[in-house]
């Protein structure tokens, strides 16, 4: 678990930008390829009804100069050269009898203008019980009074259109599905790479600076992305190693003089001195005994940030160091009539680290729950499993934390309004958070029920 003092939030799942891109051009290509289907067909079908109507047209034109004695045998000789099932044509009565034709019925909506009609439906020919399907059809009556009737078949049109669309289903098919297979691999493949990139952004976020994002050997805008970040920790790391340095440099001078200034007052506390110079001297004392404390803080939190103590890290008993922190403690919270308890699972998980540095983390949590819990009050000290790791709790019922200080007083010297007037120089908290980043656990600091705080060591196991 990252040592980042906040909860850890939970998972989000995340998709990869090129899939979607992928998955978009695929929508795209069916959808042009569905457009421009649509658009042959559309060209085809006028193309073939245009030839179909001046066919029959010309049919009519050529039947007008038959005389009508001999226009049945015109019309018989014509099936020899005509096409079986596509040209056909009706010889009726006046009154709509069939004479001859192989189509035998009339159909009494088609109009006598002149003009090429389109049907969906309608016409009946002696080899088909049903209607025919859709065909172009031309009226003609004659000089005699009967009626004769051209037609030529439009199934040619939706065979073509049935071509066109098989085309289509083959052509989106052999395109679409090895896309949608190579769509599932790509997607996979940059999200592997960015759950990489994610596992080390949350160490370096977790305070290991020291970590880089992995690069591939393809150089691509990942990689790019990768090594400017790369870049810049780097910078960051040598910059807060130089900070760092200065800062634990001064400490350290400044701790010679500091000491060599106390030992000093010390010998001067030894002379008879005047009451007021002898006050004046011991808030001298004083003053410099909290300035050596606070140094002595900085440069024991500058130590514990060196990552290289998880050498020595061992296994421990931690139920036995919860006893131990809860029995240190326990007459301090009873000299201010506080109840002080100790809640252990019997399912705790094993835990590696140093038993002397949590030791220490646990007894300022308590010391701070001890100090800030009223007379009377309760503090309990808590432990059990969750999950594959554990969770360490130090409740009080005391003011609590404000929210928007729960961040701040993990920071170095820091202090809260309400903790001004108690004793201490803003380290406890920020010596915890540096113990606790060691063992790569998480800090973070809740509000307890119904008053009170509820500081929370958690690991991951």
């Amino acid at each position: 678990m990252s040592s980042s003092s906040r909860t850890k939030a939970p998972a989000r799942r995340w998709r990869s930008g090129s899939s979607r891109l992928l998955a978009l051009s695929a929508l795209f290509f069916a959808a042009w390829g569905a457009v421009f289907t649509g658009v042959l067909y559309w060209q085809i079908s006028g193309y073939l009804g245009a030839v179909a109507e001046r066919t029959l047209l010309q049919r009519a034109h050529y039947y007008r100069k038959v005389a009508d004695a001999d226009l049945l045998a015109e019309l018989q000789a014509s099936e020899s050269y005509s096409i079986p099932g596509i040209d056909a044509y009706g010889l009726f009565e006046a009154d709509g009898r069939y004479l001859a034709g192989n189509l035998v019925k009339l159909l009494r909506s088609l109009p006598d203008d002149g003009r090429v009609h389109y049907l969906q439906r309608g016409l009946k020919t002696a080899d088909a019980l049903d209607e025919t399907r859709s065909s172009h059809a031309f009226l003609q009556r004659r000089p005699d009074g009967r009626i004769l009737v051209l037609a030529r078949d439009g199934g040619s049109i939706s065979a073509v259109g049935g071509i066109i669309g098989q085309a289509l289903f083959w052509g989106l098919s052999l395109t679409l599905i090895p896309g949608l297979i190579g769509w599932h691999l790509l997607r996979r493949r940059p999200l592997r790479r960015v759950e990489r990139l994610q596992s080390s952004l949350e160490l370096i976020v977790a305070g290991h600076l020291e970590e880089r994002l992995p690069l591939s050997p393809r150089h691509d805008e990942l990689d790019m992305l990768a090594d400017a970040v790369n870049t810049t920790l780097a910078q960051l790391e040598r910059s807060m190693h130089e900070v760092k340095g200065v800062c634990d440099g001064i400490a350290h001078d400044l701790r010679t003089p500091l000491t060599r200034l106390r030992a000093r007052l010390h010998q001067l506390q030894q002379l008879p001195l005047a009451e007021p110079q002898a006050e004046r001297l011991g808030e001298a004392l004083a003053e410099t005994e909290a300035i050596m404390s606070r140094f002595q803080g900085l440069l024991r939190i500058s130590e514990l940030e060196d990552t290289r103590r998880r050498i020595a890290f061992a296994p421990l008993e931690l139920a036995a160091l919860l006893r131990q922190a809860h029995e240190f403690y326990e007459p301090m919270a009873q000299e201010k009539a506080q109840t002080l308890t100790l809640e252990l699972a019997a399912d705790l998980p094993a835990v590696q680290g140093d038993a002397e540095l949590l030791f220490e983390a646990l007894v300022n949590l308590l010391d701070n729950a001890v100090k800030f819990a009223p007379v009377g009050g309760r503090v309990r000290l808590v432990a059990y499993a969750a999950g594959a790791g554990l969770r360490i709790e130090v409740i009080d019922d005391g003011p609590g934390i404000p929210e928007a200080e729960r961040e701040s007083v993990l920071r170095r010297l820091y202090r809260g309004d309400a903790s001004r007037q108690q004793p201490g120089y803003g380290l406890g908290l920020s010596l915890v958070a540096a113990i606790v980043r060691l063992h790569g656990f998480s800090l973070s600091i809740e509000a307890a029920e119904p008053t009170g705080a509820r500081v929370v060591i958690a690991s991951a196991g």
